[in-house]
Parts: structure tokens; sequence; C-alpha cells
């Protein structure tokens, strides 16, 4: 007898401890829904010199005639278009004084860094063929339908349909293989990133401003001298802020 009421009281007190475990784990799991999350909607704040960046763009590539292979990323702000490289994994050592760099769909760009004593700097630039022209854009226009024919390939990366190109050169035999997509956002901050001087550089050329649309993507390449390929556009947020980083004026 002795022996049955203490099975029923150890069969309780698991009962209480299941049920305290349980309750416990509900207290942390909602003291975990209240930390803050963040988002664009409380992030992008420009005017405090504060970027938040949703998306990337991250691209595998191969240049064979530097011998390097590896990858770049691109952070997106899809509302806007706005872009932003980082050292680490976009334009590295060639840029070494600087942090990170912002590039806007009117041509300016943004880049935060140190100087060489160690002192933080900000410095800002306006590329103009980054936003061309009524006439530029016409030529633009013409070149690519002369230069850039489609092979009737067509196929879908990462929700947009990508469209296969022949892409040819007026002073030279070649043809290359590409795919271009259309974005819902402008791509020109990336393409303008080939244009700044003596700040940074890509380790491959997306310089297509001058045939290329604002909103037509690069997503592969097979050239004599580079393979490139988009391997992602997908949520990978980055918070950029500018306002530790005093303005610099630079003569031109």
């Amino acid at each position: 007898m002795q022996a049955l009421i203490i099975i029923v009281m150890l069969r309780k007190i698991s009962c209480y401890l299941i049920l305290a475990f349980l309750s416990a784990g509900s207290v942390v799991m909602a003291q975990a829904t209240k930390k803050p999350v963040l988002s664009r909607a409380t992030q992008w704040k420009p005017e405090k010199g504060q970027y938040y960046f949703t998306h990337a763009l991250t691209y595998e590539f191969e240049n064979k005639a530097d011998k390097k292979k590896g990858e770049v990323v691109i952070y997106v702000d899809p509302v806007t278009g706005t872009m932003c490289f980082k050292k680490e994994n976009s334009y590295g050592e060639t840029g070494k004084n600087f942090d990170f760099i912002i590039a806007f769909q009117d041509g300016k760009y943004i880049y935060c860094g140190s100087d060489e004593a160690g002192k933080k700097m900000k410095i800002t630039e306006k590329v103009e063929e980054v936003k061309p022209d009524a006439e530029t854009l016409k030529q633009q226009k013409e070149d690519f339908n002369t230069y850039c024919l489609p092979t009737g390939n067509k196929r879908k990366d990462f929700g947009w349909e990508s469209t296969e190109y022949e892409l040819s050169y007026a002073r030279s035999e070649e043809k290359d293989k590409l795919w271009l997509t259309t974005t819902p956002f402008g791509v020109y901050p990336l393409y303008g990133f080939e244009l700044i001087e003596n700040v940074a550089s890509l380790p491959v050329s997306f310089d297509y401003t001058y045939i290329f649309g604002n909103r037509q993507l690069l997503t592969e390449m097979n050239s004599k001298d580079v393979v490139l390929k988009l391997k992602s556009y997908e949520p990978n947020p980055f918070l950029a802020v500018t306002r530790g980083y005093p303005e610099v004026k630079v003569a031109d």
C-alpha cells in the first residue's frame, strides 16, 4: 500500500515539474518575441546618416587575367535602389582606407573610412555617368540593339526573367555570351562603381553604363577574361552608419 502511495506521489511531482518547465519555456519564448527586430521601417534614416540594406546580390567570379576567383557582395535597398559595398566582401584592399561605400541612383557615392593617420573621414563624390542625359540614353539604346542580340534562350533567376544575349564589339571580332534580367530597382550604382577614381575597384569589371539600361542587371557572363555568375539575391541585412565619419572636402 505504501509503495502504491509513493508511486502516485512521484507521478504527481513529475506532472508538476513538466508543467513548470513548459511554463518557464513559454515565458522565455514570450520574452524572446519582445526583443526588437531591425527592419527598414525603423532603421532607414538617411537624414541621420543611417542606411539599412535588407538584401544582397552575391556574384561568383573568375578573373582569368589576374588569376583570381571569389565572390563579390553588393548590398541593396530594393525600395530606392541604393547600394552598399563593404571592404571585406567586395573591393578588398583596393580600397583599404574605406570601410564601406554607399552608391545612390543619382550618381552620388559616399566613401566612409580612415585617413593614413587613422582619423575617420567621409568623402562624397558625384559620378555624372550614373545618371545619363536623354541624348546619352538614346545612343545607349541604339548601341544595345546593334551589339547585343538575343539568342532566344530564357530562364528564371531568383524570380526574375533573364534573357541570353550575344555581345559583339565595334573594334573586335570577339563575341561573348551573357544573361540579363530586368530588376525592380536601378542597377547603375553598381555599373558606375567602375567610374570612381583612385578610391576602390571591384575584382571584375561592371562597366556597362554605356550599353545596358538602368534596370538591366548582368546575371551571367562567360568571356575570354572573365567568368561571372549571380549566385544569389536574398535577404542579407547590413546597417551602414555614416554619421561617425566627419565630412572631408577633396579638391577637384
